[in-house]
This record gives C-alpha cells, sequence and structure tokens, in this order.
C-alpha cells in the first residue's frame, strides 16, 4: 500500500488528481488531525475532507465562479481552510492564502490595507473568512473587497449531489501564493499543478517520505512552507497529517513536542526562532516525561539557521531521543514552489567559522581556526533542482565565492501576477535569480544574506545576521527580534551601523546596562561599532506574516529616530 500511496503522486497529473486517486484507494483512512491547546483533537478521513471540498466548490460554483477566477481565503489553520483550498481547485478556481489579522498589529487597519493591495492585484471573485474576518470589512472599508463576494464558511451548501468539475490540466494555475511582506503591495506568485507536484516529488525522493511517516506542523498554510511542505507533501503522501494552529503554539510551544511525542511524529518543518524557543525558553517541567524518538527529520528553513541554536537544542533535547542528525537545515522560495536545497537526511548538520575580513574585503568565504563569521550550510539541491553563484553580470563564480544565488528547477514559478516586466527580471533563461546571496562549497549551499539587506561600511560588505548573532547572545535581548542595518551618514559618506532590539527590561540604568553590553558585545564579535541603538519592548520589530525579520520596514518604522527618511 505505500507503494501505491506514492505512486498516486507520482502518476497524477494534478493536484486534485493526486488526492481523488488517494480518496478512491483509502476513504476511510484518517488522513488529517486538527489540535488545539486544550489537548482537543479532530480527526478526518480522506473521504470527508473530499466531500467539503466538494461542497465548497458546489456553493462558488452555483455563486458564478468563472475558471480561472482568483478565490482569496483568509482562514485559520482548519479543515474550513483546507477544504476551501480543495474546492476552489475542484471548481476551476485559483486560491489564494492570506494571513488573519495578526496579534503584532493592534490596528485593523494595517491589516484591511494588505487585503486591499490583494484585492487590487487579483480581482476575485469572492473572499472567504470568518465572520470577525467579515466584520472588519463592513461600513467605510467595504470598498476594499471591491467586486468580490464574502463567503463565510457556514455558508457553505451541501447540495443533493455534486457538479462535475470543469476541466483541469498540468498548466493550470493551482495556487498564487502571495508574498509575506508586511508593507507595499505584496506580489502574487503563480504556480501550475505541474510545478507544485514536480516540487512535491523531489521532496518525497530527497525525505524518503513513505506513508508509514507522520508530519506534526504548526506553521500557518498560508506560508509556502506551511501550505506545500507540512500539509500537501504528508497528505497526498499517505501521510497521517498532524496540525496545530499557528497561533496555539505561540502561546504554548511545548505543544508541539508533545504531539510529535503523542502521535508518534517523524517529520515536522519550523523556522530556526521554532527550534530556538523550545530549547532556551521551556521549563523542565514542559518537556517532563517527553519521548522524541520517533522524529527522523527536522526541517529548519525560513529564516537563516544559526549554529547556536542547533547546538542548543540538540543538547536540550538529547535526554529526550532527539539525535542531532535529525536537524536538516533547508532553503527554499515561493518562487521555487517551496523548497531548493535540503541537508542530508541521517548526516549532522554542517557548520563553518569564516574569516570576517576576506568575506567583508573579497567576498570569499574561507574556514578559519580563529574566531570569524558562524554560517550553517542550508543542504545540497533536491532532485530536478541545480544551484549556480554568480557575480553581478549574471556570470559563475568559483567556489567559495560570495554571489548571487541562481537556481534551475522543473519547479519554478509560471510568474508574478500581472508583472511581466518583474518575471523577465528574475526567470532568465530558465532560471530563477533568487535575489539571495551565498556560497557553494563541495555542492552544500550556504546563505549569506538577501543581497538588499548587506551591510556597506567602507565599501566593505557586512551580514546582518552575523551582528544580529551577537546581540542575540547578550542576556536580556529577546532572542531572534534584533535587526540590524545601515543609515546612510552624509559626513562620512558610508553607512553607520544601527540596530533595534526587542527586549523586556525597564528601567533606565537596565536599559541603559544593556545597550552598553550590546555595543561590547558587537564590536568584540564583529569590530564594528554600533552608531545608534534602540531598545524597544516585544513588537517593536516588523516581522512578515511569516515570522521573517522585516529589516526594512523596521528601519522605515524609526525613520524619525534614526534621523533618515521613511
Amino acid at each position: 500500500m505505500a507503494v501505491a500511496t506514492i505512486r498516486a503522486l507520482e502518476e497524477a497529473e494534478t493536484l486534485i488528481e493526486a488526492l481523488q486517486s488517494l480518496v478512491e484507494m483509502k476513504p476511510d483512512d484518517e488522513a488529517l488531525v486538527l489540535l488545539d491547546r486544550e489537548a482537543g483533537e479532530q480527526r478526518f478521513t480522506l473521504s470527508e475532507l473530499w466531500d467539503r471540498a466538494r461542497s465548497v466548490q458546489s456553493t462558488l460554483m452555483n455563486r458564478g465562479l468563472v475558471p480561472g477566477s482568483v478565490v482569496v481565503l483568509i482562514l485559520p489553520t482548519s479543515t474550513d481552510l483546507i477544504a476551501a483550498y480543495f474546492g476552489v481547485m475542484l471548481a476551476g478556481g485559483i486560491p489564494a492564502m492570506l494571513s488573519t489579522p495578526s496579534h503584532r498589529v493592534s490596528d485593523p487597519g494595517i491589516f484591511c490595507d494588505r487585503v486591499a493591495h490583494v484585492v487590487a492585484n487579483s480581482s476575485p471573485h469572492s473572499v472567504i473568512c470568518r465572520s470577525d474576518v467579515a466584520a472588519l470589512f463592513e461600513g467605510e472599508r467595504a470598498a476594499a473587497l471591491g467586486e468580490a463576494q464574502l463567503l463565510r464558511p457556514d455558508e457553505i451548501e451541501t447540495p443533493a449531489s455534486f457538479s462535475a468539475s470543469p476541466p483541469i490540466d498540468p498548466e493550470t494555475i493551482a495556487t498564487m501564493q502571495y508574498s509575506s511582506g508586511t508593507t507595499g503591495t505584496p506580489k502574487g506568485v503563480l504556480v501550475t499543478h505541474r510545478a507544485a507536484l514536480n516540487n512535491l516529488r523531489s521532496m518525497q525522493q530527497g525525505f524518503e517520505v513513505s506513508e508509514d511517516d507522520v508530519a506534526v506542523n504548526w506553521i500557518p498554510l498560508y506560508h509556502d512552507m506551511g501550505l506545500f511542505g507540512a500539509f500537501l507533501l504528508p497528505l497526498l503522501c499517505g501521510c497521517k497529517t498532524v496540525l496545530i494552529p499557528t497561533m496555539d503554539f505561540m502561546r504554548d510551544p511545548a505543544m508541539w513536542l508533545r504531539a510529535i511525542d503523542r502521535y508518534r511524529g517523524s517529520f515536522a518543518w519550523a523556522p530556526n526562532l521554532a527550534y530556538a524557543l523550545c530549547a532556551k525558553r521551556l521549563g523542565d517541567e514542559a518537556l517532563e516525561g517527553l519521548d522524541l524518538s520517533s522524529w527522523r527529520l527536522a526541517l529548519n528553513a525560513s529564516e537563516p539557521v544559526l549554529a547556536l541554536t542547533l547546538a542548543a537544542f540538540a543538547e536540550r533535547m538529547a535526554a529526550y531521543g532527539f539525535s542531532p542528525e535529525c536537524m536538516s537545515p533547508a532553503y527554499g522560495l515561493a518562487e521555487a514552489t517551496v523548497l531548493a536545497t535540503v541537508h542530508p537526511v541521517r548526516e549532522e548538520p554542517l557548520c563553518e567559522v569564516l574569516d570576517r575580513g576576506l568575506l567583508a574585503t573579497e567576498e570569499i568565504a574561507r574556514p578559519t581556526a580563529s574566531a570569524g563569521v558562524f554560517c550553517v550550510s542550508i543542504g545540497r539541491a533536491i532532485p530536478n533542482c541545480r544551484l549556480e553563484i554568480r557575480d553581478a553580470a549574471g556570470r559563475p563564480l568559483p567556489e567559495r565565492h560570495v554571489g548571487k544565488v541562481w537556481l534551475h528547477s522543473n519547479a519554478l514559478f509560471w510568474g508574478y501576477h500581472q508583472n511581466a516586466e518583474l518575471t523577465s527580471r528574475v526567470l532568465v533563461d530558465g532560471w530563477l535569480d533568487t535575489g539571495d546571496r551565498g556560497y557553494l562549497a563541495d555542492d552544500y549551499l550556504f546563505f549569506v544574506a538577501r543581497d538588499k539587506d548587506l551591510i556597506v561600511i567602507g565599501g566593505e560588505k557586512y551580514m546582518p545576521d552575523d551582528i544580529e548573532g551577537a546581540i542575540n547572545r547578550v542576556p536580556g535581548v529577546r532572542e531572534g527580534c534584533a535587526v540590524a542595518f545601515g543609515v546612510m551618514n552624509p559626513e562620512r559618506g558610508t553607512e553607520d551601523l544601527a540596530a533595534v532590539v526587542e527586549t523586556r527590561e525597564s528601567g533606565e540604568a537596565a536599559l541603559a546596562d544593556l545597550e552598553r553590553r550590546i555595543r561590547a558585545e558587537v564590536t568584540a564579535v564583529t569590530g564594528l561599532g554600533l552608531a545608534q541603538v534602540i531598545l524597544t519592548p516585544p513588537g517593536g520589530v516588523e516581522k512578515s506574516t511569516s515570522g521573517k525579520l522585516a529589516r526594512g520596514p523596521t528601519r522605515r518604522r524609526y525613520a524619525d529616530v534614526l534621523g533618515i527618511e521613511a
């Protein structure tokens, strides 16, 4: 049966066909478990998920959905979201998921503005959301939805008989994945059924996934790592798929580990921050009795992977059965559907210490035995993917030379919605310019920084992650909540170094001491002096909807304090 379920993924031409094949093979198999903080669970068979999706399909078709139309989904992790995602595709539409309002942002107008940008870009037929979100668009804000119909989950109708689906072929757009930035107009990344299935197959091969695996995840499904990696991959491989609402994890990170123990989870995805939280913020009582020996693949992706976090998590969880070789740093982006590289399974993560001066002046990554820049490998290319490091002119660079990361695969996106000019800039002769900088060593990729985030001081280039890593080591700093960036100094003719740092410390003396220690640590580790340090309570550092540090928006937020233009 394991071979049959994997064959269903291998032979399908669309995501719908892959799901339907599984439903026909084992309709009564329990495929999905949804958890909540009160230890409650909802269990669903494949046929139950399929019937719910068909009801969404019927409702949308009855409301006049035309094939190729976009339907925006603003729903938390739930069967409502899963049914809506597949139901939109069954009706011939293109699902586009957005995050629900963030607890970090108190002004609902910011959320509504983001939705308005997406609506203006996609001209959706419908917006499916729960009543609390629908209420935000009453009155003056109703115009933000344009001509889109509002549809609440409780308005989904179960018909006496299901309508036939319009034809779907491999080149049909399966998903519109919106970028997770906090400001500006989000970009709609269009992914075909063929590209999505190609990436899922490559991940299945690279991770050695079988139907005996159990996936336990909390990352949001509106994020590409959540949708394709944490949900579609295990589901369409016939694995039991356990999902935890994102906000429940954020309130109680131990819930994730307890679920891995309870369901004998074997693989899970999370950003570096989650592993840091579990390693350093959970008390012994939260981990008591935990058994993580079933966990064979802990994917660490979506943000820079820190060597300190890898070591701390492995050390803390060793007593509970977790093996260091289970941690697999990975790299991906929505324009590649989701994943491009992963550290080989059953190998401990690979970390290098680089000569800081040579990296800054010549952009050469040379290992050193002395103090330097820590850099963690984010793996090798997955099957059907190739990598190149190129200079500014697009010429390939030798090993250990830092440049732009370009990739070629059979899972690249179709293009940006209504933005042919940007599409042509990043898709060149079948290769994708990722906008990231890194280097290759023995076919292992090492991430350096986003091109736009590099700090240039006196012509030398510095990685913000290196500086932020030094800040995060200072007691009193909220780990993972510090950003470093350059601020142009007109008198010096180059950039100064600035940082915004979250802390729970209060009182003039305590804050002054923390600032002094931050400055000292950054200078000791990097040799650089911080021109400005802004200490802020929790929530002061901007993050994207997927939890990534948003350096540009944070810089703009504090423009007045920094004395720069927003």
